[in-house]
């Protein structure tokens, strides 16, 4: 995911990338997974509702989710003023807490919950300062934001700080070189892109990666629905031990959107990526599987009745 730290998101065609961009939250692959893993698991109301809100039909709905995913990335998040929206800086030093790290609610955790009121209660008049471009409709709009942030909240760097900007100020000693000569340059698109890779890598292209995931959950792989600030932690837990713990990198302390001093590069290779596979599957299992149980809840009943135009009850 894009982040208004300068750089966090997630592009649109990958192979198009020169260097892998430092923030392309769950890069494009780990949006699209996680929202095809959540398609698996609507109600048939729900899977409904969605596919009148995304302009499709019941067979389309896990391709036009996994589009919508990656849609809040591809608009320009400076001046539509959804750059802060994708992430929460939650100091890694001290014990969890997001108090005070929420002004004007642009986080993760609010705008999640703004979202799912607004589709519950069929909310109309969702604007922007100005108007994104590619286009989308207006309830359209609020659900790609609202499943491309459960994504972006499950990814360990999206809910933690380090004076870093979320792994951003930290350069890779050697860039990792991509088939596409897409390159990675810096510790966050590590965890956005590489690690996703890495999965793919394990379970196969998209579909394969999403239903392999998904059939781990229908077998019995528990996932805690749990509330938006516990989703936050888990992500803050997971960034302390697999990233500042593991690559041996200090606790620093920098004013919000700026690096600390003398931040040291850090060395990545293949065995520290296969290390997370695990950790990395879980979350993108999680945020899949949540995003899946919330649309389900906000759907329920009168909910998610806004039509593609926007033409909705106003309650």
């Amino acid at each position: 995911m894009f982040n208004s730290r300068g750089v966090r998101g997630i592009s649109v065609a990958l192979a198009i990338l020169l260097t892998a961009p430092p923030g392309w939250s769950w890069g494009h692959d780990g949006h699209r997974l996680v929202a095809k893993i959540a398609a698996k698991n609507l109600s048939p109301d729900t899977r409904k509702k969605v596919a009148a809100i995304l302009g499709t039909n019941d067979a389309g709905v896990d391709a036009a989710m996994a589009d919508a995913a990656t849609w809040p990335d591809e608009i320009d998040k400076k001046t539509t003023g959804t750059g802060d929206w994708h992430f929460i800086d939650v100091p890694v030093s001290g014990v969890f807490s997001v108090a005070g790290l929420c002004p004007q609610h642009n986080c993760a955790i609010d705008r999640i919950q703004e979202m799912s009121d607004r589709l519950r209660t069929n909310q109309t008049g969702f604007t922007l300062p100005v108007t994104p471009s590619p286009p989308r409709p207006m309830a359209s709009q609020e659900l790609a934001f609202l499943i491309h942030l459960v994504g972006d909240i499950h990814q360990p760097l999206h809910a933690a700080n380090d004076g870093d900007r979320g792994g951003n100020c930290e350069n890779l000693t050697k860039a990792l070189v991509h088939a596409d000569h897409s390159r990675t340059t810096e510790l966050h698109a590590v965890w956005d892109n590489d690690e996703v890779f890495t999965v793919l890598k394990a379970l196969g292209n998209e579909d394969a990666a999403a239903s392999a995931l998904f059939q781990r959950f229908k077998s019995g792989t528990p996932v805690r629905q749990a509330a938006v600030t516990d989703w936050a932690h888990e992500s803050n837990d997971l960034a302390r031990t697999d990233v500042y713990q593991a690559l041996h990198i200090p606790n620093r302390t920098a004013p919000a959107g700026q690096c600390a001093t003398n931040v040291a590069k850090v060395s990545i290779d293949q065995r520290y990526l296969d290390s997370n596979v695990m950790d990395t599957e879980q979350q993108l299992l999680r945020a899949g599987i949540r995003l899946s149980g919330l649309l389900n809840q906000i759907c329920a009943g009168t909910g998610c009745e806004a039509n593609p135009s926007g033409n909705s009850k106003k309650k």
